[in-house]
């Protein structure tokens, strides 16, 4: 059983933790099967706590700020209570749903589709962007200076992509090059970064040709003329939070009341830390596991799931 844990002590921990550890590196174990779900480690006590993973997407201390402000306030919407937690070297929240060591997970699709293969974790809820959309796109940028005009112009050069399980930095922009008509084996060289930050400076230092990074960072950085875009993808089901298999209905239904209600630009913006800056900064609407086949069979054709 864990200690009652107030939001701030878990956040001074986990900064404390990454101090001393340094950036936490999340690679991806890509599954074989479809496997039952298995029995939760953690205690499972109506009010908690509840564990939250979540997918890496700016600088890590960032991350937790962002992430340990929502569970803020879901514990005084809700009455239970909840806890952030940092994937450690060689895991990933797919990893950590499926073998019972977080309840809930803060993702992007790949990562919610790889543990939907795995166990069954359903998506409960998915983000609303600035424009009150609850679908996200990708886009393949350039430095700022770049000769390339088009997708052909990228045949034998170098490519940075976002984490391997990363939905808008590799799924969306592997889809959009192959659609281009261009392969991996067309490129000169590409590599994976932890974070569409990290992608997005190997980018603007020109130590790429190009890269795929989330279309409100890409959007950003061309407005401030750091980057170019070359491209934007089509819209596609954005990310959200997903439950382990065995978490019971009750607690899930309170949890994605509270999700459902949250006003993160007026009423709850006092409890939220620069959520704006987060793949949800609108708030959310409730999600299906139906509405991302598309996606788990792209996911599939490109080996991010397995056989």
């Amino acid at each position: 059983m864990f200690a009652r844990v107030q939001p701030v002590l878990v956040l001074c921990g986990l900064l404390l933790f990454l101090g001393c550890q340094g950036e936490p590196v999340v690679p991806v174990r890509l599954s074989e099967n479809l496997a039952a779900p298995q029995e939760l480690r953690i205690p499972l006590e109506e009010d908690g706590p509840w564990v939250f993973g979540f997918d890496r997407r700016l600088e890590p201390k960032e991350d937790i700020r962002i992430n340990a402000s929502l569970l803020r306030y879901l514990e005084v919407r809700t009455g239970l209570r909840f806890r952030l937690h940092v994937a450690p070297r060689g895991a990933n929240v797919a990893d950590e749903i499926c073998d019972g060591k977080v309840h809930f997970g803060i993702v992007g699709t790949v990562t919610y589709l790889q543990a939907y293969h795995r166990c069954g974790a359903r998506i409960i809820v998915r983000g609303r962007n600035q424009e009150g959309q609850d679908t996200y796109r990708a886009a393949i940028v350039v430095p700022i200076n770049s000769p390339l005009r088009d997708f052909k112009a990228l045949r034998g050069r170098s490519f940075a992509f976002g984490a391997p399980n990363s939905t808008q930095g590799h799924l969306i922009p592997r889809l959009m090059l192959q659609q281009g008509g261009i392969s991996l084996q067309d490129l000169r060289s590409y590599a994976f970064h932890d974070s569409h930050a990290s992608t997005a400076n190997a980018v603007i230092s020109g130590r790429y040709d190009a890269g795929g990074l989330q279309d409100t960072l890409a959007l950003t950085l061309a407005r401030r003329g750091l980057i170019r875009i070359l491209a934007m993808s089509d819209p596609y089901p954005s990310s959200g939070i997903i439950m382990a298999p065995n978490v019971p209905s009750r607690t899930v239904e309170i949890v994605r009341e509270a999700l459902l209600a949250l006003d993160p630009a007026n009423r709850d913006a006092g409890m939220l830390y620069h959520w704006e800056r987060s793949e949800m900064p609108r708030g959310f609407v409730t999600a299906r596991d139906e509405e991302y086949e598309a996606l788990y069979r792209i996911a599939r054709e490109i080996g991010l799931l397995g056989p």
